[in-house]
């Protein structure tokens, strides 16, 4: 998007003050949450949980440059109806350490890494779920120990045909320093860009995804993530094939990546699993309708796992 035609910043005209939360979101974010690092290939793997250990649990994977704390107005209701719940950081993100590359196995490593130390598989199978890069990320699990998994949800990850695909990173985001917390949060924007009715949520994450340094304020996560990062052609076909445990798929409705022809083909390939639209919401649907994701991931875990 050229700098001319790009939205305003989201938080810019708040001046730090962070916009006013509904009532149900100050009670989620009072439910007792546990946190946990695990180190796995050389470095630390940070997280989150909701819920008793031993309930039988989802897995929560985060977007590229984004955090755990992106599922803070889902997880507690999740938890709420007897699961645990967990949220990792993938490595180069969050608080999580950073390398000096990076490729899709090893986030899946790590994420199971994450979810073993954070008791995901005491209860039996675990539901993995992603948003954007953590649905690639939850696709690779799939493959790669699927057959641990009750199931494997895909939040609005576009996946196109070969000839259609990435074959270069993003451009290098990220590592400037602010004077300010407030200069910081100025800047904070979602990418891909959209509009979000629900600025408060926008407010915490953004204040999640920045950290204080001796020299003033900058974001977390690793600002040559995506210059490291391996990139793999995708295999609409072979990812059908190779993966070991239930699939669904999910979008929001006016989601940037997800229009027809790309959900037309999804369609086409994963067959016979479930294609689930979210009404009002775009790309980031997770924070555009956190309540009615909450929901769908609710649904697709009880017929998947259900309560043992």
């Amino acid at each position: 998007m050229p700098k001319s035609d790009r939205l305003p910043a989201p938080l810019i005209g708040f001046e730090g003050r962070a916009p006013e939360a509904p009532a149900w979101f100050a009670r989620a974010l009072k439910m007792p949450v546990e946190t946990g690092t695990t180190d796995h290939a050389g470095i630390g793997i940070a997280w989150k949980a909701w819920g008793r250990r031993g309930d039988p649990a989802i897995v929560l994977i985060h977007g590229g440059t984004a955090h755990k704390g992106w599922w803070d107005a889902i997880a507690p209701f999740l938890a709420g109806q007897g699961r645990r719940v967990i949220a990792p950081d993938i490595a180069g993100m969050g608080e999580s350490g950073w390398r000096d590359s990076y490729d899709m196995a090893s986030h899946a490593a790590d994420m199971r890494a994450a979810a073993e130390d954070a008791g995901a598989f005491e209860a039996g199978r675990p539901v993995f779920a992603g948003h954007s890069f953590g649905g690639f990320v939850t696709l690779q699990c799939a493959q790669g120990f699927g057959g641990d998994l009750a199931g494997a949800v895909i939040l609005d990850s576009p996946i196109r045909r070969q000839e259609r695909q990435r074959t270069s990173p993003p451009p290098r985001r990220g590592g400037k320093t602010y004077a300010d917390l407030t200069a910081a949060l100025a800047r904070f924007r979602l990418l891909p860009e959209q509009e979000c009715e629900n600025l408060w949520l926008v407010d915490h994450i953004a204040r999640g995804s920045i950290k204080r340094t001796e020299a003033g304020f900058t974001w977390l996560f690793d600002p040559d993530l995506w210059g490291k990062l391996s990139y793999e052609p995708r295999d609409p076909e072979n990812i059908a094939a190779a993966a070991g445990c239930p699939l669904a798929f999910v979008r929001g409705a006016r989601s940037s990546l997800m229009q027809a022809e790309v959900w037309d083909h999804m369609r086409a390939v994963f067959t016979g699993a479930p294609f689930i639209t979210v009404p009002e919401a775009e790309h980031h649907l997770i924070l555009d309708q956190p309540l009615a994701s909450a929901a769908v991931l609710d649904t697709l875990f009880e017929g998947w796992a259900g309560r043992r």
